[in-house]
């Protein structure tokens, strides 16, 4: 499949891409107790119209990762970096060689901060509290002042955003 040059893509990216840094909350229905966890979720996507599919798959080859996922009955169609090695790897070095050119280059040094934040700390419990029982977790957490400098890299990329959404759970 052909691949697109590097500075089309950071222009495309430009105007439809999202780099988003989620605090997100999980309720395990189907476990005793239904136990809720709570983890940061970190991610680069771009959202289309079903009949853009060529582009996004062009994409997700010239960037050599993610998933590209079906056309939803909305009729769109969505490609998305969820790993931490391949956001590491691959879309922080292309987006470091392709630089972006519009304020969303503000909102990608924020993320890049977090996904630093996120990377450092892969595997460590949030120590946020949660139903459920205490049974599993692990023994090491993460920095309380690494996690407050994750809320405050959120805060600030709402502005880029264009909303002010507070978490319900933070």
């Amino acid at each position: 499949m052909e691949k697109l040059p590097g500075d089309y893509i950071a222009g495309f990216v430009d105007g439809e891409g999202c780099f988003a840094l989620k605090f997100r909350r999980d309720v395990r229905r189907k476990r005793k107790g239904s136990p809720v966890y709570f983890y940061w979720d970190i991610e680069f996507a771009i959202l289309l119209k079903g009949d853009d599919k060529d582009i996004l798959e062009k994409i997700r080859n010239t960037l050599d990762c993610g998933q590209l996922g079906n056309v939803d009955k909305r009729g769109t169609i969505r490609y998305a970096v969820n790993n931490l090695n391949e956001l590491r790897d691959k879309v922080i070095p292309f987006f470091e060689q392709y630089p972006l050119r519009a304020k969303k280059r503000f909102d990608f040094k924020l993320w890049k901060e977090a996904l630093d934040l996120l990377y450092k700390n892969k595997g460590l419990k949030t120590n946020i509290a949660s139903t459920g029982n205490s049974r599993g977790t692990r023994k090491r957490v993460w920095d309380p002042k690494e996690l407050e400098m994750l809320k405050e890299i959120q805060d600030k990329m709402s502005y880029y955003k264009g909303g002010n959404r507070k978490w319900k759970w933070l």
